[in-house]
């Protein structure tokens, strides 16, 4: 009695171990947290057996660990996913590493010592693998353009591991009654089904952020494309308005080539506002969205007076901020009869924050419950939207420490990312 308890609390303590290991909890409170959960588990598989519950320590085993799930949903405010990851892990591990212990009874110490082999081989291909594991980041935010495609990725997050505890609780509750080579041969099978499912749950991540890495890419050059052609427009319109000055001039209309200075004066310093931004990429992307506004009758006001070179987010992310707020302006402002006011972009510095506004009218005050829910997954307020934008932006400045959260004042509403400076970062173009 004295060694099934003991084993079943090492058994426990490694199986969370493990599953706190995965969602990437710190080490020290992983050893904490797994050693508490150990010695319930442990203390309840010696003490049930006395007062006549020796079927329970188990179900008793299980009742502790989804009690240590619940502690850990906690904590987990925003990863709520984490502790039924975990829950399943440690449920799996556990399965996985009791089966030694049901051959006790018939081949003694040999498969005490096997399952202690194992505990250890589990623990050290955890610390080995710990700098794979995903941890919270197989909740991150994805993108629009792929949302059903990360959203299977997500489901198959939760049905990997089930399937895999499923499988590994009917190979612990199979007939104890068995030749000792069984037990060995399916102790084996356990642990390369438990490493299997824990690999396959490392994939899926890793797929995903190799498929994010080349679509940032892609956008990217698109958006460098973008920008080479303006600059190509711009030197065909210079040498357009060269000869078009040269040609008033010649002919003595110089009233004619006054407005037409201005014009092409004004012209300039919409594109002069743009010229703090460090990255060409960012640039276009603001250029681009300002067409878009004129398209839409809208004018497009740019205050930059940071160039976003230590911003934490890499171009990609910081073009999905600023890309992500604009639309959803132009989106509003498109629906309006009156588009005077128009949308103003603000980028400055404040201390160790860049700070992304964008400003514009609403139709009517939305109330204060409509303001609070702008920024849940699923909610709109428009025809043909999914509700994701918005959502997605919050989850992607969140894993930077920073916020995203909004403004009214009277009919003038202001959306506002806040990321952190990185100090760390060279200041020139990634």
């Amino acid at each position: 009695m004295v060694i099934e308890a003991v084993y079943l609390l090492c058994a426990a303590c490694a199986a969370w171990f493990i599953a706190l290991c995965f969602i990437r909890e710190k080490l020290a409170a992983a050893l904490i947290r797994s050693a508490v959960t150990g010695l319930l588990c442990g203390a309840a598989a010696y003490l049930l057996p006395l007062i006549g519950g020796s079927r329970l320590e188990i179900p008793a085993a299980a009742l502790l660990f989804v009690l240590s799930a619940l502690l850990l949903l906690v904590k987990e405010k925003e990863y709520k996913g984490n502790a039924a990851i975990a829950l399943l892990i440690a449920f799996s591990g556990f399965f996985a590493l009791i089966i030694p212990l049901r051959a006790y009874i018939y081949i003694g110490m040999s498969a005490v010592w096997m399952g202690a082999v194992m505990m250890v081989f589990f623990i050290a291909v955890t610390l080995w693998l710990r700098p794979r594991f995903p941890g919270s980041d197989w909740r991150s935010a994805y993108s629009e353009k792929d949302a059903e495609r990360v959203r299977l990725q997500r489901i198959l997050m939760y049905v990997v591991p089930f399937a895999m505890c499923a499988a590994l609780a009917l190979a612990a509750l199979l007939p104890k009654a068995g030749p000792p080579l069984a037990f060995f041969a399916l102790s084996v099978v356990s642990a390369v089904l438990f490493w299997f499912g824990i690999w396959l749950m490392i994939l899926i991540p890793a797929y995903r952020r190799e498929r994010s890495a080349i679509l940032e890419e892609k956008q990217y050059r698109e958006d460098m494309g973008s920008f080479m052609n303006v600059i190509r427009s711009q030197r065909h319109d210079y040498n357009f308005h060269v000869q078009t000055i040269s040609g008033l001039i010649r002919q003595g209309k110089y009233d004619e080539c006054l407005k037409y200075v201005n014009a092409l004066e004004e012209d300039s310093a919409v594109m002069n506002t743009m010229l703090p931004v460090k990255d060409p990429a960012i640039a276009a992307l603001i250029y681009n969205f300002r067409i878009m506004a004129v398209r839409e009758g809208i004018a497009l006001h740019c205050d930059i007076q940071y160039d976003l070179s230590q911003i934490a987010t890499n171009v990609y992310e910081t073009n999905k901020i600023i890309s992500n707020l604009l639309q959803n302006a132009i989106d509003e402002v498109s629906t309006h009869e009156d588009k005077s006011y128009g949308i103003h972009l603000t980028i400055i510095k404040r201390g160790e924050y860049c700070v992304i506004r964008v400003s514009n009218k609403l139709k009517r005050e939305p109330d204060a419950n409509e303001l609070g829910e702008v920024f849940k997954q699923g909610y709109t307020t428009k025809k043909g939207h999914d509700g994701v934008g918005l959502s997605s932006l919050k989850t992607l400045v969140s894993r930077y420490n920073g916020t995203v959260y909004n403004q009214l004042e009277g009919d003038v509403i202001s959306f506002i990312a806040r990321v952190p400076i990185n100090y760390a970062k060279s200041g020139t173009i990634e």
